[in-house]
C-alpha cells in the first residue's frame, strides 16, 4: 500500500508526489499562456476598467479659411488696445504722450469695426476678445519687465521694475503698433480674395503710420533707419564713429576700501525708426525692454506675426 496515486495522463513515469502535483499545475498554467499567446481569438475591445477613467477628447478640426483671419487679426487689435492701456497706466505719460497714446487705441478700435464687418462678409462669426496666446505669451511678459515681479517655477531670479518705465512703455507701444503692421502685411498672402486683401493692407498702412509716429515720438531724429539707408544705396559708405575712451590712473592715490558700485547703464539702447526698412518686414518685431542687467542690457524678446498656434478658428466660441 501506498498513499502515493498514479495519473493516468502522468507527465512522467514516476509516481507524483505533493511537490510533484504542484510543478504539475505550474507547468500547466504555463503551457495555458502559451496557447493562449499562440491562438487566433480576438482580444476584447472593450476590456474592464478598474476606477472611472474619462474618454480621450477629440480636438476639432482647425480650418484656416478667411474669416479666421480676420477673427485673428481683431483679436490682435484687442490685445493692442491692452498694451496702450498698460502703457498709460504704467508709463507715467506727458499729457502729450498720452494724446499720441489715446489716437493709436482710437485707431484700434477702428481697425476692429473694419475687420469684424469683413468676418461677417467672410461667413464667420465676430470674435470680440484679445488673441488669449499672445497675451500669455508676450504681452504678460512685456507688463512683468515694467512692474517687475517674482521670480516663477525654474526661473533662477526676480524679474526686476524698470529703472524707466516711461521709456519701456513707449517701446512697447512703438513696437505694438509695428507689430500690427507685419501682421496685416503677412495676411495678404493668405487670404483668397482681392477685396479681403485690399481690407487687410489698408489698415496695414494705418499700422505703419502709427508706428512711425511713435518712433518720432520717441526720438524725432530717427527718421530713416541707416541700415535702409545703405540697402537703397549700395554705392554710399556709411561710417560710424566711436569715440574715444581714456582711462587714467593715479597710482599714488591711497585705496580707501571698497567703492560702491555703480548703477547699470544700457551701452547699446533701442532704436526706432519711422522708416525701419526699404520693404514692410514680415519678420518679427524685436523689443528691448526692461532694467539693464549689470553687463549694460536689456530683456530681449520677439514679438512674432500670428500663426497656427494663435489663430482664433470658428470653433473657438468664447473668450
Amino acid at each position: 500500500m501506498t498513499d502515493q496515486t498514479l495519473p493516468h495522463d502522468s507527465l512522467t513515469d514516476e509516481p507524483l508526489s505533493r511537490r510533484g502535483v504542484f510543478r504539475l499545475g505550474g507547468a500547466t498554467v504555463a503551457l495555458a499562456a502559451l496557447v493562449a499567446a499562440c491562438s487566433d481569438v480576438q482580444a476584447d475591445e472593450n476590456p474592464a476598467r478598474v476606477g472611472s477613467v474619462p474618454p480621450v477628447p477629440s480636438l476639432p478640426e482647425g480650418i484656416v479659411s478667411d474669416g479666421v483671419i480676420f477673427r485673428t487679426a481683431t483679436s490682435m487689435h484687442y490685445s493692442i488696445i491692452d498694451g496702450h492701456e498698460a502703457s498709460k497706466k504704467l508709463g507715467s505719460l506727458t499729457p502729450e504722450q498720452t494724446d499720441l497714446i489715446d489716437s493709436y487705441i482710437a485707431g484700434n478700435q477702428q481697425a476692429i469695426t473694419d475687420m469684424e464687418k469683413w468676418t461677417r462678409t467672410a461667413g464667420s462669426a465676430e470674435w470680440a476678445c484679445a488673441n488669449p496666446r499672445f497675451d500669455r505669451v508676450s504681452l504678460t511678459q512685456m507688463v512683468d519687465h515694467i512692474t517687475g515681479r517674482p521670480r516663477q517655477g525654474t526661473e533662477e531670479a526676480d524679474i526686476p521694475p524698470s529703472d524707466d518705465p516711461n521709456r519701456d512703455c513707449m517701446a512697447m507701444s512703438c513696437a505694438l503698433e509695428n507689430l500690427g503692421t507685419a501682421m496685416h502685411q503677412s495676411f495678404v498672402q493668405t487670404l483668397s480674395q482681392p477685396q479681403y486683401r485690399q481690407a487687410v493692407i489698408n489698415q496695414g498702412q494705418l499700422a505703419a503710420r502709427r508706428a512711425a509716429l511713435q518712433a518720432l515720438a520717441i526720438n524725432p531724429d530717427n527718421l530713416i533707419s541707416p541700415a535702409a539707408v545703405q540697402t537703397a544705396n549700395p554705392d554710399v559708405t556709411t561710417t560710424t564713429t566711436i569715440a574715444e575712451t581714456t582711462t587714467t590712473q593715479n597710482i599714488a592715490q591711497p585705496d580707501n576700501g571698497p567703492t560702491t558700485t555703480a548703477t547699470p547703464v544700457i551701452t547699446n539702447p533701442q532704436q526706432w525708426y519711422a522708416i525701419p526698412s526699404q520693404f514692410g518686414s514680415l519678420s518679427a518685431v524685436q523689443l528691448s525692454i526692461g532694467a539693464p542687467s549689470a553687463a549694460g542690457s536689456q530683456f530681449t524678446m520677439n514679438l512674432d506675426t500670428p500663426s497656427l498656434n494663435s489663430y482664433i478658428y470658428d470653433y473657438m466660441t468664447e473668450c
